[in-house]
């Protein structure tokens, strides 16, 4: 290790809390001693990623209120300081972190708000494909179509809730109280940049999801109806419902392209 990469690792680590030992390395000045002067980066350095999740979660921030969110970013910082070039990827790691962390795990409808605004996140930044359309799957032979492997857009992500995390989302977004966090059945949902760039989010039924996650695996088309098959408990109910999801995906721009064997 050549010793500019050494100093920097030790900088690091000096901002992140873990380990102090650059202070005795710092030239003194007159003034603040090195002490104050290494705590004045590590608070410029926090409030900055304080910052970056404050951004990239603002509801979650409200449902949690202003002790709660400090006390989480506390708690993420020490467990996952920031370790990319990249701060938009400094909050990947909370939905993990709000769903096996006390007192935040207590609560599952944390994770899941977090979960889908990194989801928002990730489908803005995503890269961007053609989308399939409805003329170039005309094309593909009737004897090819069990082979059939559709792609989801690069920004398309699906979301499946225990939790009213959504709904409060939305409330939380207008300024309303969010609702009870309790569910009567699972929701499901599909995350996706939109062709005019606006990230959007549609509702699910339990069979479009499972549908959809089979495309998104990489499944043929004959394993997407066999899918809707058992879902229904029918093949021919299930085939037409897969061509109903495929044509609703078409029309809403959920697809970038297919690929036969």
């Amino acid at each position: 290790m050549t010793e500019l990469a050494r100093i920097q690792q030790a900088f690091m680590a000096l901002l992140n809390g873990t380990d102090q030992d650059l202070i005795n390395h710092i030239a003194p000045q007159p003034g603040l001693d090195a002490e104050h002067r290494a705590l004045i980066y590590q608070n410029a350095y926090r409030i900055r990623l304080t910052k970056v999740l404050e951004q990239d979660h603002e509801m979650l921030g409200r449902y949690l209120g202003d002790d709660l969110f400090d006390d989480m970013v506390t708690g993420y910082l020490a467990q996952y300081p920031s370790n990319d070039p990249s701060l938009r990827h400094f909050g990947d790691k909370l939905p993990h972190f709000l769903a096996t962390q006390q007192p935040f795990s207590e609560h599952g409808i944390l994770s899941e708000i977090a979960l889908f605004e990194r989801q928002l996140l990730q489908a803005f930044d995503a890269p961007d494909t053609k989308r399939l359309t409805l003329s170039e799957i005309q094309q593909i032979p009737s004897d090819l179509w069990p082979n059939v492997v559709f792609t989801l857009h690069p920004s398309a992500r699906l979301l499946r809730c225990q939790f009213a995390a959504i709904e409060s989302w939305q409330a939380l977004k207008h300024g309303d109280p969010p609702p009870s966090p309790e569910l009567e059945s699972e929701r499901f949902w599909l995350v996706i940049r939109e062709t005019d760039l606006r990230t959007a989010f549609h509702p699910l039924t339990q069979g479009e999801y499972q549908c959809l996650h089979s495309m998104e695996q990489g499944l043929p088309f004959s394993f997407v109806c066999e899918t809707a098959a058992n879902i229904h408990q029918d093949a021919e109910a299930g085939t037409l419902a897969v061509m109903q999801l495929l044509q609703k995906a078409l029309t809403a721009n959920w697809l970038s392209d297919y690929q036969l064997p």
